[in-house]
C-alpha cells in the first residue's frame, strides 16, 4: 500500500507541473522528475517533507515565471520554519534545474546587511531567494525580485499524506488544523514513523483547553476600575469598529501603547481584556521568552521576535501583548560586553514596531514596572506613542477586583468594607485572598461567605494614644513645613487608629494630602523646599522625641525614598549641584549600584539631604509649641481640614485674639 501511495504521489505531482506547463505555453521549463522524491523526503524527516509539498505546490502556481530563465523569486517562509529546511527541499525539488538559492538574513546588523546582492545576482541562472516572513529584505533583492511568493506549509492534505507515508494512522479535520498551528521543530515528534499522529495531536488539544479562556478574560469589565487605561480602552475599541466599518483610516487609530506601574496591579489581564473586549486576536509573548528560544543566541531572538509579529499581522486584527517590555533596555546604558547584542536587539525591534512592511490591524501594547529603562526610541510617538500609568487600585476599585473574583459576593454590603481597609494591596494579592478564601469553603463543601474571606485579612495593630501621638508629630512636621514653604495646599492631614479610622488609600498610619502647583519650571529653591518638606516628618520626630522611627524610610515610596530622588535629579538632571554639568545618560538613575558607587554624587546628594533635614528641623524647632498642638489636636481629631485646618497654621491664633479684643 505505501508503494502505491508513493507512486500515486509522485505521478500527482507530476502530472500536475505537466499540465501548468501546458496552459501556459511555456516551452523553456522542463517538469521536475520527482519519482520517488516525495516519499524519500517523508521518511528522511517530517518537516523537511512538508517544506517540500509547499515549495512544488507553491512553482506549480508561479510556473510560467518561475521557468523565466533570469527569474529573481522572492519566497517568503513563516517565521516557525528554518529557512536551511526550506532551501534543503527547494534543492531536491530542484535538482535536475538550473536555479541558485539564497537565504536571506533576518536582520541587519550595525555593520550593516550582511550579504551582497551583487554575488548572486550577477549570474544569469534562476535565482530563489528564501525570506522569513516579518523580517526586513535588502533594498537590491526588492529591486531585482520578479516573483513574490509565500510558502503555504502545513495544508490540510500535505499533513495527511505525510501521515500515512510515515504510518501514523488518520487525523481528523480538527486535530491536522492544531498541528498546522505548531511550529517545524515539533513536526518530527508529532508524526514519528509507526506511531499514531492523532495521540500526539489529544495532547497539543489538551494543552489548548488548558490555557486561559477568551471568554473568561472577558468577563473583566475594562470600562471602570483602571482609571485612565479605560479611557484609552474604549476610545480604541470606537475607533477599531470605525475602521472595521469603513470610516476611519488605520493611520488614525492608536497604533501601540505602553502600561507602566507597579507588578500586580492587573497589566496582564487587563490586556486580555482588552483583547476580548475589542474582538481582536491576542498574541501574547514578552522578551523573555523571546531570549529563551532555542539556544538564545541573536538568530534564536531575532527569529523569534520576527515569528511574533509575523502571527500577529496573520491573525489581525490582533492585540500583541509584550510583557516585561524594561527588559529591553536602553541602548545608551548597555553594558560593553553585551552592547552588540543588545543593541541589535533593541534595533530589530524598531523595525517591527515601525511596520514599514504594514502592520494594519496590529495594535501593540508593552507592559513595564521601569518605563524610565526603556529605550526612548521605543516609547515616542509613531511607535508605543501611548503611556498609560497602572497605579495601585484604590478602594473602589479593589471592591471591583473582589467583586471579580467572588461574583457570589458582589452584592454583599460588606465587601465594599473589606476592600476600604485592604491599602497598598495589588490586583495580585486581592485575587490570592478571593482564592483562600473559596479553597477553606471548597475544604468544608459549601458556599463561599463574607466571613470567608475576612478570615484571610490580617488585622492592623491598633494604636494606642503614645503610638498616635508619635504619627501625630510625624504628619503635623509635613504640614507644617509644606505651608511654611509654599510647597502647596494641605488639603487634609489624616491619622489612622486602625480601631474608628482605618486609611483606605495608602498603607501607612497617616498621610498628609497636598496639592501641588504645576508651575512651567521649577526653580533650586523649590526643589530644596521639597526635599525639606520630604524629610520634615522625620525631623519634627527629632524635634520632640530626640529621635526619629522607620516612619519615614523602609521602602522606595517613604520619604527618604523620594527625597533622595529628587537630590540626585537635581545633581543629575538639573546642574544644581556643585557645578552646573549636564551629560545625559552619564550616570544611570535607575540602578541603584551605580548610583552608590559614584562618589561625587553621593557627595553631593548627602550635602543637599543634609542641609534641608537641618533647615526642616531648625524650623520646626522655632515652632515647637505650634507643632505639639496641631500634633494634639490631629490626634484627638484623626482628621484635619478646612476650617479646624486653617486655625493651627502658625500666626492664625494670634490673628484670631487680636480680632476678638478689637470687636
Amino acid at each position: 500500500m505505501d508503494t502505491a501511495l508513493r507512486n500515486d504521489l509522485a505521478e500527482y505531482i507530476s502530472k500536475l507541473q505537466r499540465i501548468a506547463i501546458q496552459l501556459t505555453g511555456s516551452r523553456s521549463a522542463r517538469p521536475f522528475s520527482t519519482g520517488r522524491d516525495g516519499a524519500a523526503v517523508a521518511m528522511k524527516s517530517a518537516r523537511l517533507f512538508l517544506a517540500y509539498c509547499a515549495m512544488v505546490s507553491l512553482v506549480r502556481r508561479n510556473i510560467e515565471p518561475i521557468s523565466n530563465p533570469f527569474c529573481v523569486a522572492l519566497v517568503t517562509a513563516p517565521p516557525g520554519w528554518r529557512l536551511k529546511d526550506v532551501q534543503e527541499a527547494a534543492a531536491i525539488a530542484f535538482k535536475y534545474e538550473n536555479v541558485r538559492f539564497c537565504q536571506h538574513p533576518e536582520s541587519k546588523t550595525r555593520r550593516g546587511w550582511e550579504i551582497d546582492p551583487t554575488e548572486h545576482l550577477a549570474s544569469g541562472s534562476r535565482l530563489i531567494i528564501f525570506v522569513t516572513e516579518g523580517s526586513a529584505i535588502h533594498e537590491d533583492f526588492e529591486l531585482a525580485a520578479t516573483v513574490r511568493a509565500r510558502l503555504r506549509l502545513c495544508e490540510p492534505h500535505h499533513l495527511r499524506a505525510l501521515a500515512r507515508l510515515r504510518g501514523c494512522g488518520d487525523v481528523s479535520d480538527e486535530q491536522v488544523a492544531l498541528i498546522a498551528e505548531q511550529p517545524s521543530e515539533r513536526m518530527d515528534a508529532i508524526f514519528r514513523i509507526g506511531q499514531p499522529a492523532a495521540r500526539a495531536a489529544q495532547r497539543l488539544l489538551k494543552e489548548s483547553r488548558q490555557s486561559p479562556r477568551r471568554s473568561e478574560a472577558k468577563q473583566l469589565d475594562i470600562s471602570k476600575g483602571f482609571g485612565e487605561a479605560s479611557v484609552w480602552a474604549l476610545d480604541l475599541k470606537k475607533d477599531l469598529q470605525d475602521w472595521r466599518d469603513g470610516k476611519l483610516d488605520w493611520s488614525d487609530v492608536d497604533k501601540g501603547c505602553l502600561l507602566y506601574g507597579p507588578p500586580g496591579t492587573g497589566k496582564t489581564r487587563f490586556a486580555a481584556a482588552l483583547a476580548a473586549e475589542c474582538d481582536m486576536h491576542l498574541e501574547a509573548t514578552s522578551i523573555s521568552k523571546w531570549q529563551s528560544s532555542k539556544d538564545g543566541h541573536l538568530g534564536d531572538m531575532l527569529r523569534a521576535m520576527y515569528r511574533s509579529f509575523a502571527t500577529a499581522k496573520e491573525n489581525a486584527p490582533c492585540l500583541l501583548f509584550l510583557d516585561e517590555f524594561d527588559s529591553i533596555g536602553d541602548r545608551s546604558k548597555f553594558d560593553s560586553r553585551h552592547a552588540d547584542y543588545s543593541t541589535q536587539v533593541v534595533n530589530a525591534l524598531l523595525e517591527c514596531i515601525d511596520g514599514i512592511g504594514g502592520r494594519e490591524g496590529v495594535v501593540v501594547v508593552g507592559a513595564c514596572n521601569h518605563p524610565e529603562r526603556i529605550d526612548p526610541a521605543l516609547v515616542r510617538s509613531g511607535r508605543l506613542e501611548k503611556h498609560v500609568h497602572f497605579p495601585m487600585p484604590d478602594a473602589e476599585a479593589r471592591a471591583e477586583i473582589l467583586a471579580f473574583h467572588l461574583p457570589s459576593l458582589a452584592d454583599d454590603a460588606s465587601l465594599k468594607e473589606i476592600a476600604a481597609r485592604l491599602p497598598g494591596k495589588s490586583g495580585a494579592d486581592l485575587e490570592r485572598l478571593a482564592r483562600e478564601a473559596r479553597r477553606d469553603a471548597r475544604r468544608e463543601n459549601r458556599d463561599i461567605t463574607i466571613d470567608d474571606l475576612r478570615g484571610k485579612i490580617e488585622p492592623q495593630p491598633v494604636l494606642n494614644d503614645g503610638y498616635l501621638l508619635h504619627v501625630a508629630i510625624h504628619e503635623a512636621g509635613h504640614a507644617l513645613i509644606a505651608h511654611a514653604l509654599l510647597v502647596g495646599k494641605v488639603e487634609r492631614v489624616e491619622v489612622f487608629d486602625n480601631a474608628r479610622n482605618f486609611a483606605t488609600d495608602l498603607d501607612a498610619h497617616g498621610i498628609t494630602a497636598i496639592e501641588h502647583p504645576r508651575p512651567p519650571f521649577k526653580t533650586k529653591w523649590d526643589m530644596m523646599n521639597l526635599i525639606a518638606m520630604h524629610l520634615a516628618g522625620a525631623a519634627a520626630e527629632e524635634v520632640f522625641y530626640g529621635d526619629r522611627s522607620t516612619m519615614a524610610s523602609g521602602s522606595s515610596q517613604s520619604d527618604f525614598a523620594i527625597a533622595t530622588e529628587l537630590a540626585v535629579e537635581m545633581v543629575t538632571k538639573y546642574g544644581f549641584g556643585t557645578s552646573p554639568y549636564f551629560l545625559p545618560g552619564s550616570i544611570d538613575t535607575t540602578s541603584p549600584s551605580e548610583l552608590w558607587q559614584d562618589r561625587r554624587l553621593r557627595a553631593e546628594a548627602d550635602e543637599i539631604l543634609q542641609t534641608e533635614y537641618a533647615r526642616a528641623r531648625d524650623m520646626l524647632s522655632g515652632l515647637q509649641h505650634t507643632l505639639v498642638m496641631f500634633a494634639t489636636e490631629l490626634a484627638k481629631h484623626k482628621r484635619l481640614q478646612g476650617d479646624r485646618l486653617e486655625k493651627l497654621w502658625p500666626g492664625a491664633m494670634t490673628s484670631d485674639h487680636i480680632a476678638a479684643r478689637t470687636c
